[in-house]
Formats: structure tokens, C-alpha cells, sequence
């Protein structure tokens, strides 16, 4: 098996055709081989031609013109044979008998060992094409012989990895990057392409570094591949779906929905002490005036509801004294940022003096001085004592 045969696609109907200067290897076969196409894929540059079986999606068989990407040089080149073996074998090969099953029952091959044979020849035939960036490719649908289904033992996606990783063509990866190193990389969030690769640690440092902020200039200053290797592995990503390329302010919004984010979860913080401050104070007069004390935290906030109508809507303090902040948020959530905060803040800072003036009018002094010592120690741990 791997010994140049006749053109399998003679009387076939072509169905697809164009130059490997228009397209490029690895984004032909993703779209190939991610649309389940079952034919051949052929591969011409020169004198050499080199045809790719696929079965529903999966390479399946390649097979290559030139002599020396043959099963036996393979085999000879990587010290599997002798040069004896393959030269008497070679002189039995005959129709009906391949190269790989003589060597067997010559024993210089075990017999468990010649499928990964042929799959990693199968696999070096097609990883050369990788490095074309000149050339002519063709796509006819065609079912695959019963000599070439022997299929490969490697996820597409790793097998283009492994291939473009061979690419040391800058006009082919400056051109896979989109031309453009100050264009901005976005994650797509697809985490099941991207756990089917065997990245480095750098490489996967460098998938991190993407966050749909930095220009590729920028991750190229950090990674601690060179800057070749990190376009390289850019396009990858890109053709892979694990990366996408950013539209024209599209960064900047990102920029401004994280900030805004950001914004949120601090005053979300802020929030919290101002809750932890209310139940303590709840838990307090719980103590002094029992079953009356959700009747007492919602007088207070009766007081201050005119005012702060629009925050307070659809808000109590029953639950243990707690204003729901999803809910205070909810309805300031058409406010801009700033004013939204601002809002916020004010109606709970009237809302625990409106808390501490009932506890004045109501109870004595020993329970002022205890609400008070609270709100003073949240205050201080709030930043604003």
C-alpha cells in the first residue's frame, strides 16, 4: 500500500476546483472535511500530485506520484526496514499483493504494527501539502475503494494543527491572519473544538491572552512564542473555530460592556455591606420587638418611598431585613451607568437614616446606641467613615 497507482479520477464528474494561491490548505480541508464530504480531494504542484480520500468527513487513504512518499521509503526512511527487506519485497510486489502485507509475511513487519504504519504514512503524505502555498486542488465525489478505507487514528482538528504547524510560510500566515496585526482576535467560546488539540504550554498561554482586547500585535509582545509561531498559531485557531476575527468596533464595545460589568459587580459589593449592615440591624430589633420588626423596617422605608419611588419599586425588607438587589437594579437598569450607582447609594443611605430616626422615636436609648455602633462599623467598612 502507498505505491503510485492510476488517476482515481478518471471518468469521474469534478465537482470542485481552484488554486491553492486563491485559498489555503488548512481553511479547504476544514470546510471539506467539516461539510462530510465522501470523494477524493487531489493535490497537483509540478510533477507531483497527491490524492486524499475522505469518507464522510474523515480522511480514510492518501496516496502521492512522487517515488519517494511511497509505503517502503517510509518505512526505510524511518529505520522500520532494512534496505534488504524493502529491495525483496519490492521484487514480490505484484497485482493483488501490496508492499505492506509482504513485508509482513516476510517478518520484517509484525503484523499488529503495519496499520500504524500506513496511517502515519498516510498522515505524512497528507501533512506535506500543508507547507504548498502554489498549486492546484480538485474535489470529486466518488466512494472510496475497499483498498482505501483505512482510517486515520487522529481528530480532524489535530490533524490540521499538526499541519499548519509545518507552515513556515509568512505570506501564507500573514495572509490567514487577515493582513492585519493591529486587527483584534475574538474568542468564540467553543471549548469542544478546542479540547480535541494538544497544545504546548505556550500555546495554551497564548489562546488565554486572547480576550477580544488585545490587537495581535500586542499578544505577539507577550507570547513567549516567536512572532511568526504566534500568527501561526493565530490562524490556526481562526481556522479551527476556536478564534474568530473582530469587526471594526467591536473591541471598543467589548471594551465598554466589560467596564460596565465591572461597574456592576463593584456596586453589587457595595450592595452587600449595605444588606450585611440591615440584617444586623434586623436581627437586633428582632430581639427588642419580636414579630414586629418587618412591620417596623417597612415604616422606614414607607418614609424615603416618595422619594426614591422609582429605586424602591416592588422592594421589602422581610427578608431578614435584606433589600433585593437584583430587583433595585432591575429598576434602575435604563438609567446610565453613573446615575444608576448614584441613585443606588442615596436611597440606601436614606433608607438606614430613616431606620435610625424610628429607632429614636420608638425605642430608648440603649437601642439607638446599638443601631448606631452598626451602622457606624458598616460605614467604616464601606470606606466612608
Amino acid at each position: 500500500m502507498g505505491e503510485a497507482g492510476p488517476d482515481p479520477l478518471d471518468d469521474q464528474g469534478l465537482t470542485l476546483q481552484g488554486s491553492l494561491e486563491d485559498t489555503s490548505v488548512p481553511e479547504l480541508l476544514k470546510s471539506v472535511l467539516g461539510s462530510g464530504e465522501t470523494g477524493v480531494l487531489t493535490f497537483r504542484k509540478g510533477d507531483v500530485t497527491k490524492y486524499v480520500h475522505l469518507h464522510m468527513g474523515r480522511v480514510v487513504y492518501a496516496r502521492s506520484s512522487n517515488p519517494d512518499e511511497r509505503l517502503g521509503e517510509d518505512l526505510l526512511l524511518r529505520g522500520k526496514v532494512s534496505a534488504r527487506q524493502y529491495l525483496e519485497a519490492s521484487r514480490l510486489i505484484a497485482p493483488g499483493r501490496r508492499l505492506g502485507t509482504i513485508l509482513v509475511e516476510l517478518g520484517a513487519l509484525e503484523p499488529e504494527d503495519l496499520i500504524g504504519a500506513i496511517e502515519h504514512h498516510v498522515k505524512e503524505i497528507l501533512l506535506d501539502v500543508f507547507t504548498w502555498s502554489r498549486g492546484e486542488y480538485e474535489l470529486t465525489m466518488t466512494e472510496p475503494g475497499k483498498d482505501d478505507v483505512i482510517a486515520l487514528n487522529l481528530p480532524t482538528e489535530a490533524l490540521i494543527l499538526e499541519g499548519m504547524r509545518r507552515t513556515c510560510s509568512w505570506s501564507a500566515i500573514f495572509r490567514g491572519i487577515g493582513s492585519d496585526i493591529d486587527s483584534i482576535p475574538m474568542p468564540t467560546g467553543n471549548q469542544e473544538a478546542l479540547l480535541k488539540l494538544e497544545l504546548s504550554e505556550e500555546e495554551q498561554e497564548l489562546v488565554a491572552q486572547v480576550n477580544g482586547r488585545a490587537t495581535i500585535e500586542q499578544i505577539c509582545q507577550v507570547s513567549y512564542l516567536s512572532n511568526l509561531e504566534t500568527c501561526r498559531l493565530l490562524w490556526a485557531m481562526f481556522v479551527l473555530g476556536v478564534l474568530r476575527r473582530g469587526q471594526p468596533g467591536e473591541a471598543a464595545a467589548r471594551e465598554e460592556r466589560a467596564s460596565q460589568r465591572e461597574q456592576e459587580l463593584d456596586l453589587e459589593s457595595i450592595v452587600e455591606r449595605f444588606n450585611q449592615m440591615l440584617n444586623r440591624i434586623h436581627s437586633f430589633l428582632q430581639g427588642r420587638v419580636g414579630n414586629d420588626v418587618d412591620a417596623f423596617m417597612d415604616e422606614a422605608l414607607a418614609r424615603i418611598a416618595g422619594q426614591y419611588e422609582l429605586l424602591f419599586y416592588g422592594v421589602d425588607l422581610k427578608q431578614y431585613g435584606r433589600a433585593d438587589y437584583d430587583q433595585l437594579l432591575a429598576n434602575v437598569a435604563d438609567l446610565p451607568p453613573d446615575e444608576r450607582r448614584r441613585l443606588m447609594l442615596a436611597g440606601l443611605n436614606e433608607l438606614v437614616t430613616s431606620i435610625q430616626l424610628g429607632v429614636r422615636e420608638r425605642l430608648g436609648t440603649q437601642e439607638i446606641a446599638v443601631v448606631s455602633g452598626i451602622i457606624k462599623d458598616a460605614y467604616r467598612r464601606l470606606g466612608v467613615a
